[in-house]
């Protein structure tokens, strides 16, 4: 009985609060569910605080040889959820405690030292030995295999320690994922709001670090226990006040196939400034009611987690914003919960922040919101639900967002006193030169330095003076394992186009750290640069793997695997650039040119069409002969289908391509005739002679194309193939039109015979096509003696 006791125990701190009475519970649990954090962490274990307090012990051997010899495994647990939600509430959800635990405050340099993984912490955060304290206490074993849940909470603190660092971890990031694989096998898992919870989770932590895939996995998951559908649908509204007609306007329908799941109500949560803007209405006025679903807190966490998925995965797109921000609507108009209202009204800064007409809101409810961290009306622990699960940045991170807003309204001053106060040196040096206070910003690094020195005050400084003395003193203060130091100094020689020098230190600044998406990107560039094809493929390969979205890196990834002569690959990153860029025609005429090459001719034709779209004039005479060769030969395609299929379709391209007046090429003309034929019917052969004769006049229209070989025999196989289709479209027609045509296609070759004959070539191809001219112009001049006599 007493292990089930302590199941449901862990599953009500897991999610935060209890549908039962608190009081029935343990007064160590109801203090963490009261969010009563300072209590537990100063009550529990006394033995352990004395050992901290007198002890010259690291924090782990000292929890290790406690939790071994002492039967007091809840209060452990009790201790490390207080130590993890504590060190929430003074770094993300507020309000802020000044007062140090006494007892630990003399192991602040320690977290720092072992938390940082050879680069640094971010120097906002706050009680960072709260956090290394409870890492500490969820990685026992012990803990671990008395309470399942332990490996659950090592998860969510896992997650914490990655926000707090300046880089992204792949230390973090590969240990997480091995924890994420044990939690998948727990038994608390089989209860549904557990399975959601965790679901949930796994999807922020894989969105934090870019990978959509992973994440798109877990929400489907998450939406299908919860018996969720979401559908974006249209309906007749209007959008601006002063609007007389309304129009269709897009709205998320939101479906529940199952009950919500339970959750608490914070009444104090953050407010939702309005627009007040003289032209947009607040929200969209439907011409008929919208009937709204009522939701839970995790349902609402589910829609939000979705936001910021579809946000990742779709190319930057004013159209994209105006469909994912209706999920972000929902969960703002909707939520009572802190966290999701909190993080969710963030999201709105953020993407509001590049409109002209909703910038200004962004910033004032981007101030907004860092006062509601402060106030004190909202329970601690009503912060806490879902926190997990809600994505929210810490405190200092929507001081950095507000002060870029103030940056981009023009307030820098404003903005560059937060700056400072942040330590945002990058930012700072920033705002000095928009103030035309350059010296200031090396001043400013130099003051700081003399205080302590650091891996990154010195990088800057390198940056500023372009000196890269600096980046060798940050390196050697990093004990040679800085990521940051590598990257400052390969972006150096970057900037300066030292493409050969940058790429060492690009290289081994992600060896060091391989989540890297921009250093990546560059180490890519530069090996383009200087023709390092497979070293190019190898770091864009890496690159599209952490971001999905940028159709410049799939566009040269695809030119390394050409160059590398694997053109199969070329084409799956080229359908992987228009995906996320369907507006560059170039991506689609490289796509083309490849999908030619492997014999994709239906993708061929889809790419002409598209670049048609946006150039409105496009010619490629070599791609379109293969198409036209691929179609009369009736070659296989890589599909192991018939190219003759295509036939009809490109006869349309055709027909889109001729109709543009600016077309004169005779060869444009001959292909659409060749291929017109094919379709055997009688109108088709007038088209074909019509068609040909269309090239005639273009080839002909240089007065000077009888002095080069080339046009030469260029005019007389046209000539050729023109008098053919004449002579066979001309077989069973009246005679008043059997005479016209033959009669112009006579003009034509005596034209053409004539003009080459003063030329007096001495050529064996010349002479031999001539001949055959010659020999219809006979043919024809005979058909009309025919006509004439009859």
């Amino acid at each position: 009985m007493a292990d089930q006791i302590d199941k449901n125990i862990e599953i009500k701190l897991l999610i935060n609060f209890s549908i039962d009475k608190v009081s029935n519970l343990p007064y160590n649990i109801c203090s963490i569910l009261n969010g009563q954090y300072e209590d537990i962490i100063n009550s529990e274990l006394f033995a352990f605080i004395e050992a901290i307090s007198n002890s010259d012990n690291s924090i782990e051997e000292i929890v290790h040889n406690n939790i071994s010899e002492t039967d007091t495994h809840l209060s452990w647990l009790c201790m490390g959820i207080a130590s993890l939600l504590y060190f929430a509430q003074c770094n993300w959800t507020g309000p802020c405690v000044d007062k140090d635990i006494e007892w630990l405050i003399t192991r602040r340099d320690e977290a720092l030292r072992n938390l940082s993984l050879h680069n640094e912490c971010n120097i906002n955060v706050q009680k960072p030995q709260l956090l290394y304290l409870s890492k500490k206490i969820f990685s026992n074993i012990d803990l671990q295999l008395k309470y399942e849940s332990c490996v659950w909470w090592l998860f969510r603190t896992n997650l914490l320690h990655q926000h707090i660092l300046d880089e992204t971890s792949g230390i973090i990031f590969e240990e997480t994922e091995h924890i994420i694989s044990q939690i998948n096998n727990l038994d608390i898992l089989k209860d549904p709001l557990c399975k959601l919870l965790f679901n949930l989770e796994s999807a922020r932590f894989y969105l934090y670090y870019r990978r959509t895939q992973n994440s798109e996995e877990y929400l489907e998951c998450a939406q299908s226990i919860a018996g969720l559908i979401l559908n974006l649908e249209g309906a007749m509204g209007k959008r601006t006040k002063y609007q007389q007609e309304e129009k269709a306007q897009l709205y998320l329908k939101v479906e529940m196939t199952k009950d919500i799941f339970p959750s608490v109500n914070c009444k104090d949560i953050p407010k939702s400034l309005n627009l007040n803007d003289e032209l947009r209405l607040e929200r969209i006025e439907f011409s008929e009611h919208k009937e709204e679903i009522q939701l839970g807190a995790l349902e609402e966490a589910i829609i939000l987690a979705k936001y910021v998925q579809l946000q990742m995965c779709q190319p930057k797109h004013k159209l994209t914003d105006e469909e994912i921000i209706l999920y972000l609507i929902k969960v703002i108009e909707n939520t009572k919960n802190w966290s999701l209202k909190m993080t969710s009204l963030c999201c709105r800064c953020s993407l509001e922040s590049e409109d002209k007409r909703t910038v200004e809101r962004s910033m004032m409810q981007a101030e907004s919101l860092l006062k509601d961290c402060n106030d004190t009306k909202a329970p601690v622990a009503r912060r806490m639900d879902l926190f997990f699960a809600s994505g929210m940045k810490p405190i200092w991170t929507l001081e950095e967002n507000w002060a870029n807003l103030m940056f981009s309204l023009g307030l820098v001053k404003g903005a560059l006193e937060v700056f400072i106060k942040l330590g945002l040196w990058e930012n700072v040096i920033i705002c000095y030169n928009v103030l035309n206070l350059k010296h200031k910003a090396a001043e400013i690094i130099q003051q700081e330095l003399s205080k302590k020195p650091t891996v990154m005050l010195w990088c800057l400084l390198g940056d500023v003076t372009r000196d890269v003395n600096h980046y060798e003193t940050a390196w050697r203060l990093s004990e040679e394992k800085s990521s940051r130091v590598q990257r400052h100094w390969g972006f150096h020689y970057f900037t300066k186009k030292d493409y050969i020098e940058a790429i060492p230190h690009l290289k081994l600044s992600v060896k060091l750290n391989n989540i890297q998406e921009h250093v990546w990107f560059r180490l890519g560039y530069a090996a383009l640069q200087v023709e390092d094809w497979k070293l190019a493929a190898t770091a864009y390969r890496r690159y599209c793997a952490l971001e999905q979205s940028t159709f410049e890196a799939w566009n040269n990834l695809a030119k390394a695997y050409i160059k590398l002569g694997d053109k199969p690959r070329a084409w799956k990153s080229l359908q992987d650039a228009i995906k996320c860029n369907y507006d560059r025609w170039e991506v689609w005429d490289n796509l083309m040119v490849v999908s030619i090459d492997l014999g994709y001719f239906s993708e061929v034709i889809r790419c002409y069409h598209r670049i048609l779209d946006l150039q409105n004039n496009h010619l490629d005479i070599q791609v379109l002969q293969i198409l036209t060769n691929a179609i009369i030969n009736n070659i296989i395609d890589a599909d192991g289908n018939s190219a003759s299929r295509l036939l009809q379709n490109s006869l349309e391209l055709f027909g889109r391509i001729t109709s543009s007046n600016t077309i004169n090429s005779p060869d444009i003309w001959r292909m659409y005739a060749e291929l017109v034929i094919l379709r055997k019917r009688d109108i088709d052969q007038e088209r074909a002679a019509q068609y040909l004769q269309q090239a005639h006049r273009i080839a002909t229209s240089n007065p000077k194309w009888s002095h080069r070989e080339e046009t030469t025999l260029n005019v007389l196989e046209l000539c050729h193939n023109l008098a053919q289709a004449y002579l066979h479209c001309t077989k069973d027609i009246i005679v008043v039109k059997k005479r016209k045509m033959l009669g112009s296609a006579k003009l034509s070759l005596q034209g053409i015979v004539k003009k080459v004959k003063e030329q007096e070539w001495n050529n064996t191809n010349i002479m031999e096509q001539l001949t055959k001219v010659e020999e219809h112009l006979t043919v024809i001049t005979n058909e009309l003696e025919q006509i004439k006599s009859t």
